[in-house]
């Protein structure tokens, strides 16, 4: 079937990335023979859910989880259940009634879980935790590994091999409209209008790309998907297992949508799409950081989010619930974000516009909240002021100063300003980024990101 077939090429790829990485250390290559081994079933057969995470309909975890899979591996053969919408399994949730308190353990209090919307954590291994105990509650299969990815996995594979034509849809998919034509077409297509399965376009999508890969040669197709590993690092495809030896190779190998652990300054945005449209597609977002150091080593920082919706209100829609009544896909933003920043920051103040909620810490970190509502095309700024929980160790004639920023598992691209004003006497001579920009005692990082970054600059004493 198509999905069996697009799923292995999913577990090939991400397997491939490793099987055929020459390392010289022992341990790594044992590692990377364990995860290949496990993800296609050769050391026991295995049970994966696969979980589609619409990122245009943001999540604190990735995105909605709108379809699932369920595939068998074992001996390196691949079988996979049709791709069904999240609806099929989770018309049940309530029978299951799985509840969590605030520390992830299940209790019989709490906040009530279904599959679609299981995303609410930061750390993906509690989200595809999460997912894996309820799929299992709702559907009686038995769960081994979670994979989740984002949309970005079929645009890769669409600009890999070209664009495709749909003829009975009349359309022509490529790798920059697939994501408003899709949702436009599940979510007010001629299938929705017809009481027909919405996401059938899916599994014409699925059809075409695979006989685009079929006609190509072997050689050609290995030598296409050898960068699937830059979607790994991108936050979108994210790998969760029960298994103790594989969940501490995917968290070594930062796979599993872990927080990042450091004891220097730390930021990490997160945002979960309230309004139930899809408009975080159409966001441009930029984070602006400056870090301002004392003479006694303590610092504090001015952090300032930029948000601009780039896409007006457009492309009808037809709830589910409300069928009778048009509205549209893309609507006014309205998002709660989420800031994970160092255990004992202190908020001094905030701009007039939101109001910044401390919610419960995360992975070492503490979390704070505020809603970010947009009027499409104006640009909406939110700043932040806060003092970090320790001094920088200024008595010696060197110091470094360290940041790390995390990407939101599954989440876009966006514009990193990262800013140092040193005290008076220190002078950069070492950056892990090349030409940062310096003015007096003030150096700036000013790039669009992608992924994870780690931050270094090395200052002297004059």
């Amino acid at each position: 079937s198509v999905g069996t077939i697009c799923v292995g090429i999913i577990f090939l790829s991400i397997s491939g990335v490793y099987i055929n990485k020459a390392v010289e250390k022992t341990t790594e290559i044992r590692d990377n023979s364990y995860l290949a081994q496990s993800l296609l079933g050769f050391n026991g057969k295995k049970n994966v859910l696969l979980l589609f995470m619409n990122n245009a309909e943001s999540r604190y975890g990735g995105g909605f989880i709108g379809s699932v899979g369920y595939v068998t591996a074992s001996d390196g053969k691949i079988e996979a259940k049709p791709v069904r919408g999240v609806y099929y399994y989770d018309w049940k949730f309530e029978d299951v009634n799985y509840r969590e308190d605030t520390k992830g353990n299940q209790s019989n209090s709490g906040a009530l879980y279904n599959l679609r919307d299981g995303n609410s954590s930061l750390d993906s291994r509690l989200n595809s935790k999460r997912a894996s105990i309820i799929f299992e509650k709702e559907s009686g299969l038995p769960v081994d590994i979670v994979i989740s990815i984002t949309p970005d996995v079929l645009k890769d594979l669409l600009e890999k091999f070209g664009p495709i034509d749909i003829p009975e849809y009349n359309k022509k998919i490529t790798k920059d409209n697939i994501l408003e034509t899709i949702q436009a077409e599940v979510e007010y297509g001629v299938d929705k209008k017809s009481g027909k399965d919405p996401k059938t376009i899916l599994s014409s999508v699925g059809s075409k790309i695979i006989e685009k890969i079929a006609s190509l040669q072997t050689r050609e197709i290995i030598s296409s998907l050898g960068n699937f590993g830059n979607l790994l690092d991108k936050k979108q495809v994210l790998l969760y297992s029960r298994d103790v030896t594989l969940a501490r190779i995917f968290n070594k190998k930062k796979m599993d949508g872990a927080l990042v652990k450091t004891t220097d300054d730390y930021l990490l945005l997160g945002e979960n799409n309230y309004s139930v449209d899809k408009s975080n597609a159409f966001l441009d977002r930029a984070t602006n950081k400056k870090l301002s150091i004392a003479e006694d080593g303590s610092a504090s920082i001015e952090l300032t989010i930029s948000r601009l919706q780039t896409q007006p209100i457009s492309f009808e829609y037809i709830d589910p619930h409300y069928p009778d009544v048009v509205t549209n896909l893309i609507r006014a933003n309205r998002s709660s974000i989420k800031l994970a920043i160092p255990k004992g920051s202190n908020i001094i103040s905030t701009s007039e516009n939101i109001s910044v909620a401390k919610a419960d810490s995360e992975g070492g970190y503490d979390i704070y909240t505020f809603n970010s509502e947009l009027t499409p095309l104006e640009k909406s700024d939110y700043t932040i002021n806060y003092s970090l929980p320790f001094k920088y160790d200024l008595t010696s004639k060197m110091a470094v100063i360290n940041s790390t920023y995390q990407i939101q598992n599954g989440g876009w691209p966006y514009r990193l300003i990262n800013k140092i004003q040193m005290p008076e006497g220190w002078k950069l001579t070492g950056a892990s980024v090349k030409n940062p920009e310096q003015k007096d005692n003030l150096v700036t990082y000013d790039n669009m990101v992608d992924r994870d970054q780690f931050l270094s600059f090395t200052y002297e004493k004059k």
